[in-house]
């Protein structure tokens, strides 16, 4: 079987190196349909839980009173909030581009503002990727003036 053909096929799968370390590769798929409407799920899960998180936050907040040190009373629990919201992005990016994927991406940092860089990194190839798969199947549709009345026939 050494003489049988090649059959490439071009999925659509893109691959980004993180800061340009090519053993730290995150690679997705914006064509797939599936992918794309589990990725835009996320954000609604994400609001929904960032909503949750907020409110216990302002719970936190509102306790003001300080030990000996200065420090909050509750810091620790502040912090486990903390803690436990980004492991919660963390499962859920990897659950969407696959184990190790947030790994890869943000190694050990537990902060916020890496993974709004990682969706303001992502989220620009999957809406050029799905706007130039929309334009391909519409182009070719005849276009339509709604605002115009249908003329009448003549009788």
């Amino acid at each position: 079987m050494a003489n049988l053909p090649s059959l490439r096929i071009d999925t659509g799968e893109i691959r980004l190196a993180v800061n340009d370390d090519p053993e730290r590769v995150i690679a997705f798929n914006p064509k797939d349909v599936v992918f794309v409407e589990r990725f835009y799920a996320l954000f609604g899960e994400f609001e929904k839980k960032m909503n949750e998180y907020e409110t216990r936050a302002h719970i936190l907040d509102r306790q003001q009173d300080v030990d000996e040190h200065g420090m909050h009373k509750n810091a620790a629990a502040r912090l486990a909030l903390m803690r436990e919201s980004c492991e919660y992005a963390r499962k859920k990016i990897d659950n969407l581009f696959g184990d190790g994927t947030s790994q890869k991406a943000f190694g050990n940092a537990m902060t916020f503002d890496v993974f709004h860089q990682f969706f303001d990194g992502i989220t620009p190839f999957i809406k050029k990727t799905r706007i130039a798969h929309i334009n391909k199947y519409t182009r070719d549709l005849p276009s339509q003036d709604a605002t115009k009345k249908p003329k009448k026939r003549k009788r």
